[in-house]
């Protein structure tokens, strides 16, 4: 069991979809619309905040929840990215590859919530403080 959030292989890819998002972001006509710009920005800055959020919760039932907000920022992500390129806000060549990534990334966490929700720990903070000792 993982006793850091860093140490999950799904934190680092999030981790990079997140920097690619905010570099594409850079490059685009997006921040003339600042309203799909914030939005984009805040669901971003969920990803990693909800991940963090939810591993710090007492069970594993309350991580992937936490874990499935992280999910609905990613597909909203997308779906802005792909509105924006149809607007010739975002270079459509760029938000192909964010969709691949984000395509792996919903599968990884997806499967860290199968596992999550098989397991039911209850008492994931005991745990923690069991296995600093």
């Amino acid at each position: 069991m993982a006793h850091k959030l860093e140490e999950l292989p799904v934190f680092s890819h999030a981790e990079e979809f997140t920097v690619a998002v905010t570099a594409t972001l850079r490059r685009s006509r997006v921040r003339k619309d600042c309203d799909t710009y914030k939005q984009i920005v805040e669901a971003n800055d969920s990803i990693l905040s909800n991940m963090h959020e939810g591993f710090e919760q007492g069970t594993d039932d309350g991580f992937a929840k936490y874990l499935y907000y992280s999910k609905g920022s990613i597909a909203e992500i997308i779906r802005r990215l792909r509105s924006a390129a149809l607007k010739n806000e975002v270079d459509e060549n760029e938000v192909e590859p964010l969709a691949a990534k984000a395509e792996t990334l919903g599968k990884m966490l997806g499967g860290l919530i199968k596992y999550l929700k098989r397991s039911n720990f209850k008492d994931r903070g005991r745990f923690k403080a069991s296995q600093r000792d």
